[in-house]
């Protein structure tokens, strides 16, 4: 097999086995899912192994397969890492940044960040992605830095220092809880819950839901949006978590915290491992400041994990 498709067959393997789900691991690599399955296929006729046990109830992995993954994941790293050497130079001479942003950043942030970085000598590209593409992006090169809300996969990526901004439950101004100035998780029983899909941040989309789940709150539905999350509240009289200045960007809904702080996201700055030249390391202070500022994020207890 030649070395570049192995690394790459190594990595279709490593996202389905995270994943156990063909259909969520096309999602999470940009690709439909008969190559995908093709691919892998490919990987165990070269092996002569089976790595994955397919039925009706989903995906599992073999013994052969459990026993493949941490060579897989230090033989993607170990490239990775060679790729990062190599590349890191030449970005460095063309004198620019590829940048990656959630789609929830807000205009603020992305101004301060580009005329900081311009003053500096250093042209700025914006990409819009989510935090599950970031990492594939990270990986191959694509972008420079990040903004990935944990927890994701790190192998591979270095990230900054966390940032944290808690949430609290944005809902139709005449929904039955509007009224009460803060809510708790077990208050949302029996709601329907408006949320992100899984595949845009799954570390972020489960660890939510472990967390509602363990104060008392299982939804009785959930709705899958990004961009019509305002609409599914007001016509299914539903909840969302979210920071309060998205309720201030959609009419007809209201935010209240929740008590305790007990659900909140983390966000990092994050870069392939490898050297940290000086731009670079420059770019990332640049945006944790302009995040705090602009868009409220506050730093994380040091230990945070």
């Amino acid at each position: 097999m030649v070395q570049a498709v192995e690394i790459r067959h190594l990595r279709y393997f490593l996202t389905v086995a995270e994943e156990l789900h063909f259909g969520r691991a096309a999602q999470r690599l940009r690709m439909t899912q008969p190559p995908l399955s093709r691919r892998v296929a490919d990987l165990e006729q070269e092996l002569g192994l089976k790595l994955f046990e397919r039925n009706a109830r989903g995906v599992t992995l073999t013994e052969h397969g459990r026993r493949l993954q941490q060579p897989a994941l230090r033989a993607v790293a170990a490239f990775d890492a060679a790729v990062a050497t190599m590349s890191r130079p030449s970005r460095a001479a063309a004198h620019e940044l590829r940048l990656a942003f959630p789609a929830d950043t807000s205009a603020a942030v992305l101004t301060a960040v580009a005329g900081g970085l311009r003053r500096t000598g250093l042209e700025v590209e914006f990409v819009e992605a989510t935090t599950a593409e970031q990492g594939e992006l990270l990986r191959e090169g694509a972008v420079d830095l990040g903004v990935l809300r944990h927890p994701f996969p790190q192998q591979g990526l270095c990230p900054s220092r966390q940032l944290r901004h808690p949430l609290g439950v944005i809902m139709p101004a005449d929904h039955p809880l509007a009224g009460s100035p803060q809510l708790r998780l077990a208050d949302l029983r029996g709601q329907v819950l408006v949320m992100f899909h899984r595949s845009m941040a799954p570390g972020l989309y489960d660890q939510t839901l472990e967390v509602c789940h363990k104060h008392g709150y299982r939804p009785r539905r959930i709705h899958h949006a990004s961009r019509i999350v305002d609409g599914l509240l007001v016509v299914d009289s539903a909840v969302s978590f979210n920071v309060e200045a998205s309720a201030l960007r959609w009419p007809g809904v209201v935010w209240r915290p929740l008590a305790h702080d007990s659900l909140e996201w983390r966000t990092s700055v994050v870069r392939r491992r490898g050297d940290l030249d000086p731009g670079t390391r420059n770019a990332i202070r640049l945006v944790l400041y302009a995040l705090r500022i602009h868009d409220g994020w506050q730093p994380a207890p040091a230990g945070a994990g």
